[in-house]
């Protein structure tokens, strides 16, 4: 039979051992759960709509709402599995043998005592074993749904009943929803927040484990007990019936007796392993059966007495059975009723129910639908509630004439979407009529938007209207001009309409050709933007020359910010691709080319700079040179070589003209492996010079067994394509024995092949 301790085993599942076998254990779940029936929970949802007529009462559509399901305390054949594999970790059946055994031998012994034998029998104890799971012993209980007490939610419910008692214990449970409960329940669902709490009060069959509970009162004590019964006799009514018993205060009598020391509790645990926990449990329940043994003496002692009797006598008859009361015993071979109440909310119960079969388990009824046809147009505003222009609300008046409605809504930032539904018209031509105000912060009057007309979804798209956003930026070119033609600061005056209108203004920006973010024009002018804005950009060269452009015009788009680049000053540029005419190794990461062209006569100059890298995958880049007048196109350049062990600078390169300037590198390609460094020698020193045109180029490579079996990569910036020839010296480190030094050796082309003097 079930007994003491419990053991926690796997999540909620709480296992209760037997008192005599110990591979015998009772599995109790503390936490309902939903039942389920193969993947599919045992559940049924269905809610219906309103009439949409206009005329009912409900929440978001739906009128009310019906719920049924099931719960239980079954432990699936799985859990049972890895029930038995914990405990069996946990070495619970060794205890629970070894406890056991203990225990027998005592009560062995004590009887062959009784008996004058010397010889103690050999318990029978099951040997360790397979895990075998009984069933509890249930002997009443009762089920509740945890549920508002007040409140609109719930119309009705079956609130709770007794408990099955058998199996899993399962409860069926129906609930009834009013319009905001199904609401509620019905979008609880769709998001995954479901919940349904539930409260098991059981109790089952349990041996005491090896310990003794005495429960008892002195006879000695009998004045203070009388004085205690006359006062507690004489505040009842002096009725004739049975519930006589039942308003004498037997729980005060007792718990008097307990505090007094009359009363006299006592629980030895002796060799059990029981929590404290359960000990007060005990000792809460050995109180209780004190008072219904008082009250069952009182009982016993009325019947048969006349009414006369028990006003005269009830009071000495109390005296005389609670004095007699002596004892009351209990030992490890008595069986109590045990309390269990296992309670929760049962969340996320369609977590892993796919979409299709949570269809089968909620459904919605209509009450619109196959009847008459009804109308739902979605209504949705875009507005910028919390940035330029700052709308506040839109109200938003549609017109439906085949049916003789209208009505009106108004959003915000809280609500920006609605439906309209409303019976379909027998002849319906299925066209809306709508128009829209829109109000912005700070102003009174609302932006009136023309009517549309829609047989559909009513979408009114403010966006930024009324809001006028341009970037204006520097043409690209400027920032590369020097000289006395440099621009230093660029003027843009805008005039937005004739002074007469009530939006008109003027206003002007300021930058210089650095800031290549420009500046913003930003204007609020909560009304439709119904004509183009004028703007006359101004230059202000370093010489103090003002060049004023002729004066040009923009139209906005509706909701969109637009970038408006100044125009050049100049007349034209020449446009210069820039390629790499090799492909070169990893060891060279970047070039950086720099033009410059010059117009002595004019005191004009205008610069600029490219990159090609490596990373880009040596991609051909532009570069753009401003010109004063088109028939002066002489530029030079000249470039960097930034690598590996790498930094080297050409000299200028003259040129003209637009044109693709493939950068005249000379890439020499060193092959070292006849030095037979790491074998002869130990390291060496490359040393290479490159001379043109006072052009001196300069470049070292230190050689060990680590870089000299593979060919190493020499880049030459040159300024032209003709001179690739090059001088080279080096230096070299045998293992032992001075160092060789050899110079003025000669070379010339892509490859050189560097031998050993010695060989």
């Amino acid at each position: 039979m079930t007994t003491l301790p419990q053991i926690s085993v796997l999540d909620d599942i709480i296992a209760y051992p037997d008192d005599e076998n110990p591979n015998m254990f009772y599995l109790a779940r503390s936490t309902p759960q939903i039942r389920m029936d193969g993947d599919m929970p045992v559940f049924n949802g269905l809610f219906w709509t309103d009439k949409a007529n206009g005329t009912d009462t409900s929440t978001s559509g739906l009128a009310g709402g019906y719920i049924n399901f099931d719960i239980n305390l079954g432990i699936s054949e799985e859990e049972k599995t890895k029930v038995a594999q914990k405990l069996k970790q946990m070495k619970i059946q060794e205890q629970r043998r070894h406890d056991i055994v203990k225990l027998e031998k005592e009560r062995l012994g004590l009887i062959a005592r009784a008996k004058g034998q010397d010889t103690i029998p050999t318990p029978d104890v099951p040997e360790v074993g397979e895990i075998v799971f009984g069933a509890l012993e249930y002997t009443e209980g009762t089920v509740t749904l945890l549920e508002e007490k007040e409140g609109g939610l719930v119309s009705w419910s079956s609130a709770g009943g007794p408990a099955s008692l058998i199996g899993d214990n399962n409860a069926a449970f129906a609930i009834r929803l009013s319009a905001d409960g199904a609401a509620v329940w019905y979008k609880a669902l769709e998001q995954g927040d479901k919940a349904i709490s539930a409260r098991y009060d059981l109790k089952v069959k349990l041996r005491l484990p090896s310990l003794e509970i005495r429960a008892w009162a002195g006879s000695h004590q009998e004045s203070t007990i009388e004085r205690k019964v006359d006062r507690v006799w004489k505040n009842q009514d002096q009725g004739c019936s049975d519930a006589d018993v039942e308003r004498i205060d037997v729980s005060s009598v007792v718990e008097t007796m307990t505090e007094e020391g009359l009363m006299n509790i006592e629980i030895n645990k002796g060799s059990t392993k029981i929590s404290d926990e359960h000990v007060n449990q005990l000792r809460t329940m050995a109180i209780k059966l004190i008072e219904e043994k008082v009250k069952e003496i009182i009982k016993s002692r009325i019947h048969g007495m006349t009414e006369e009797e028990r006003k005269s006598s009830m009071i000495e008859l109390m005296k005389e059975e609670v004095k007699s009361f002596v004892e009351l015993r209990f030992t490890q071979r008595d069986v109590v009723e045990w309390p269990m109440s296992p309670q929760a909310t049962i969340m996320n119960f369609l977590e892993d129910v796919s979409e299709e079969n949570k269809k089968n388990v909620t459904k919605i009824v209509d009450l619109a639908d196959d009847i008459v046809g009804t109308v739902e147009i979605p209504i949705q505003v875009n507005a910028a509630w919390e940035e330029a222009p700052y709308v506040s609300s839109v109200k938003v008046t549609a017109q439906y004439d085949s049916a003789n409605k209208s009505k009106s809504w108004l959003f915000d930032k809280t609500k920006s979407k609605d439906k309209w539904l409303f019976r379909r018209p027998k002849q319906d031509d299925a066209v809306v009529k709508y128009t829209s105000e829109v109000y912005f912060k700070g102003v009174s009057e609302p932006l009136r938007i023309p009517t549309k007309e829609t047989n559909g979804l009513i979408n009114v798209e403010v966006g930024k209207i009324g809001l006028m956003v341009a970037n204006f930026k520097p043409h690209t070119t400027l920032s590369s001009l020097s000289g006395d033609n440099k621009i230093t600061g660029i003027q843009v005056d805008v005039n937005y309409k004739t002074p007469d209108a009530p939006e008109h203004f003027k206003t002007s920006l300021l930058f210089t050709p650095e800031e290549i973010d420009g500046k913003k024009l930003e204007r609020a002018l909560y009304t439709n933007i119904d004509a183009p804005i004028e703007y006359t950009v101004k230059y202000f060269s370093k010489n103090g020359k003002v060049i004023e452009m002729p004066k040009q015009k923009f139209y906005f788009s509706q909701n969109q910010s637009e970038d408006i680049f100044t125009p050049n000053p100049y007349e034209d540029t020449l446009d210069l691709d820039v390629e790499l005419g090799m492909s070169p190794d990893q060891s060279l990461k970047k070039i950086i080319v720099e033009f410059q062209y010059e117009d002595t006569e004019s005191q004009f100059t205008s610069e600029d700079k490219v990159e090609l890298s490596a990373e880009d995958d040596w991609e051909s880049v532009t570069a753009k040179l401003v010109q004063l007048h088109k028939d002066k196109q002489d530029f030079k350049y000249r470039y960097k070589l930034i690598g590996d062990n790498l930094f080297s600078k050409s000299g200028w390169v003259n040129s003209s003209g637009d044109q693709t300037v493939i950068l005249p590198i000379l890439q020499v390609k060193i092959d070292v492996s006849r030095l037979k460094i790491g074998e002869k020698y130990q390291n060496a020193v490359l040393e290479l010079t490159y001379e043109h045109e006072n052009q001196n180029i300069n470049h070292q490579f230190f050689l060990s067994s680590d870089n000299a079996s593979q060919p190493i990569n020499w880049f030459i910036p040159r300024i032209d394509d003709h001179h690739d020839s090059y001088s080279y010296a080096m230096t070299l480190y045998p293992e032992q024995g001075d160092e060789i030094t050899v110079s003025n050796l000669e070379g010339k082309g892509k490859f050189l092949i560097i031998k050993d003097v010695n060989s």
